[in-house]
C-alpha cells in the first residue's frame, strides 16, 4: 500500500493521536506511556525514523511506519503485531472527545 493511501486510510486515528499529543490528558498519557514502553522493547522499534511514513516524527514503528508519539496516543489504534490493543473503537473515541469538548 502506498504511503499516501495508508495515511489517508488512517487519517482519523492519526488526527486523534496528534490532538492527544498536543492537548495532553492524564488518562491518555498513562496509556501512551505503557504502550511506548512496550514498543521500545520490540524488534520493530525505529528510534532513528528511517521507516516513518511522515519524516521527522520519530520514533516510529518499523512495521507500519506510524509515529509512536501519535499512534500510542490514539486510543482506537492497536499494535499491528498485537503487543497492545485498542482501548476503544473509533466511534467510541469520537464520542469521548465530543463529551470532553463540553467540559473544556
Amino acid at each position: 500500500m502506498s504511503r499516501i493511501k495508508k495515511i489517508w486510510n488512517n487519517k482519523s486515528k492519526i488526527i486523534d493521536g496528534v490532538k492527544n499529543n498536543l492537548f495532553k490528558k492524564e488518562h491518555v498519557e498513562i496509556i501512551a506511556t505503557k504502550r511506548l514502553n512496550i514498543c521500545k522493547l520490540c524488534e520493530e522499534f525505529d528510534g532513528n525514523g528511517k521507516t516513518c511514513l511522515m519524516p521527522g516524527t520519530q520514533p516510529c514503528c518499523g512495521l507500519c511506519g506510524c509515529s509512536l508519539a501519535f499512534k500510542t496516543r490514539s486510543l482506537s489504534s492497536k499494535c499491528d503485531i498485537n503487543k497492545w490493543i485498542a482501548e476503544v473503537t473509533e466511534e467510541e473515541e469520537d464520542v469521548i472527545n465530543d463529551k470532553l469538548k463540553i467540559f473544556n
